[in-house]
């Protein structure tokens, strides 16, 4: 749907058949400091990460994709990460079905709205990665190094569009581990839980809010 991978990806991990990849899911921080914070207080925010990009090829068994997300899930809980958050964007038809299969927890959707900018080719990325293009390393030798602002300026400059996406996108918190560590980060979670939304029963009936179409 996004055609890109997203920056800060710190993990990957695929659902390999035999010499194929059936499917692909990527964790990373994207989502910044105060989301890690805001999630189960600072206490925990070292134990929280996102899960930024997955799918999974399209002649894969059906269930590939629960399959693939809690298993993934249940190592980046060996490693530490024992809160994952999840995002659906009902602007792709995503509905969170997934999430619901791997026991996540649906916490409404998402407030405020994110900038991001859209390329001469038409490719649209979050405005948090331009802190990605500030500096070049070839080599492990720092080749250039600018300030956020004049590597906006620049891509601007070059024909690039910012805009704010109001978009609400719906929050998932999945929480794997043990039986006390999950007990403990259960508790300590600040979103308020939901209901997960619920499908429409018929595609004539227009629903007040987008968020709870998918």
């Amino acid at each position: 749907w996004l055609g890109n991978l997203p920056g800060g990806t710190e993990f990957a991990y695929g659902l390999v058949v035999g010499k194929y990849l059936a499917g692909a899911v990527c964790f990373g921080s994207t989502a910044g400091t105060n989301v890690k914070n805001s999630v189960c207080g600072a206490e925990f925010a070292d134990r929280v990460i996102t899960l930024t990009r997955g799918c999974c090829a399209f002649w894969s068994h059906p269930h590939s994709g629960s399959h693939l997300i809690a298993a993934a899930c249940r190592e980046m809980a060996k490693k530490g990460y024992n809160v994952i958050v999840a995002y659906s964007d009902p602007s792709a038809n995503e509905r969170g079905v997934l999430y619901k299969a791997c026991n996540f927890l649906f916490c409404g959707p998402s407030t405020g709205s994110i900038e991001k900018f859209r390329r001469l080719d038409g490719k649209i990325y979050d405005a948090r990665n331009v802190h990605l293009l500030t500096r070049d390393r070839p080599g492990g030798t720092t080749k250039y190094k600018r300030s956020r602002a004049e590597q906006k300026q620049m891509m601007m400059d070059d024909g690039c569009e910012f805009f704010k996406d109001d978009v609400r996108k719906l929050r998932f918190v999945g929480i794997f581990g043990d039986r006390r560590e999950k007990r403990i980060l259960r508790s300590a979670l600040k979103w308020p839980v939901q209901p997960y939304p619920k499908r429409q029963p018929s595609s004539d009936v227009q629903p007040q809010e987008s968020y709870v179409t998918f």
